[in-house]
């Protein structure tokens, strides 16, 4: 868990405390997936208090395991993504609409310390690709063989039979297994 006392700084409008810290999880848990964390997150940055709110700004730094959607293999992805967020204690979180007219989203403080790991597994949720390529030029896999490209080529048959003459390629076929 990701926490960090704001004991002093709530009571200080206009202050400012800088933080690093750094967390083991063993998954960062997706609709989808389990994905496996390979190296401790980092979280560093600075939360300030507007009087209002304590605004986080900062940086969360780890290295997923992810699976190729082309090849099926398994590759390190060196994520660093930017996080910023706002917290209020509940009293003040009733205010409401931003400058926008949107409503504000605004995290919860409980407390004395502000809990950062859900916006940390937010932040890493919203920074993973669309498509989870171990590479840019990955290959993928054979779809008649099932062997990974990347690694050399098939043996497949890669010759293509126009299917309005696959019977005669089938009749000359059987014509040279007769002689």
């Amino acid at each position: 868990m990701v926490q960090i006392s704001v004991s002093d700084l709530k009571s200080r409008p206009g202050s400012e405390i800088e933080f690093k810290t750094q967390a083991k999880w063993p998954y960062l848990i997706t609709a989808a997936a389990r994905i496996p964390i390979l190296a401790p997150v980092r979280v560093s940055g600075r939360i300030t208090n507007t009087g209002r709110l304590l605004v986080v700004k900062g940086q969360v730094a780890t290295t997923l395991e992810l699976t190729c959607d082309r090849c099926l293999e398994k590759f390190r992805y060196s994520a660093v993504v930017p996080l910023e967020e706002e917290y209020a204690a509940a009293s003040q979180m009733l205010a409401g609409t931003g400058e926008d007219g949107e409503a504000d989203e605004v995290r919860p403080l409980i407390g004395d310390f502000i809990n950062l790991q859900p916006a940390v597994e937010e932040a890493l949720i919203l920074a993973l690709p669309m498509k989870w390529l171990c590479r840019e030029n990955c290959q993928g896999l054979c779809p008649r063989c099932g062997q990974n490209l990347n690694a050399g080529p098939c043996q497949c048959d890669d010759r293509t039979v126009d299917p309005r003459l696959a019977i005669l390629a089938e009749l000359l076929r059987q014509r040279e297994g007769e002689n």
